[in-house]
């Protein structure tokens, strides 16, 4: 089975962006696992239903900015994996999380 890697980007606050991506992704699909890289980019790994894919990049190119791919048009309903990057051109690089201090 070969794996389907997807590329986009987003001008728009990070949060808010990761937050419609999830809704998008739940309804078609499951995220097994995800990657951050500072505040500029977001790895999402995605398994879904062969049959759902195309459904599921028409949606989201609705809400981010989606390199092409061409349709499997698949009635098949084995799992696939999808790869999706996420570049947020807003990122800074410089992500910093404050932790905060704990008694003990």
């Amino acid at each position: 089975m070969e794996n389907i890697f997807w590329t986009a980007c987003s001008n728009n606050e990070r949060h808010s962006e990761i937050d419609k991506v999830k809704n998008v992704v739940n309804k078609f699909g499951d995220i097994v696992d995800f990657k951050f890289f500072s505040d500029l980019s977001l790895n999402v790994k995605i398994e879904i239903q062969e049959l759902r894919i195309d459904e599921l990049f028409g949606n989201l190119s609705n809400i981010i900015g989606m390199d092409s791919f061409e349709s499997l048009n698949s009635k098949s309903p084995k799992e696939r994996t999808v790869y999706l990057n996420i570049t947020f051109i807003k990122g800074t690089g410089d992500l910093f999380i404050e932790v905060p201090s704990v008694p003990g």
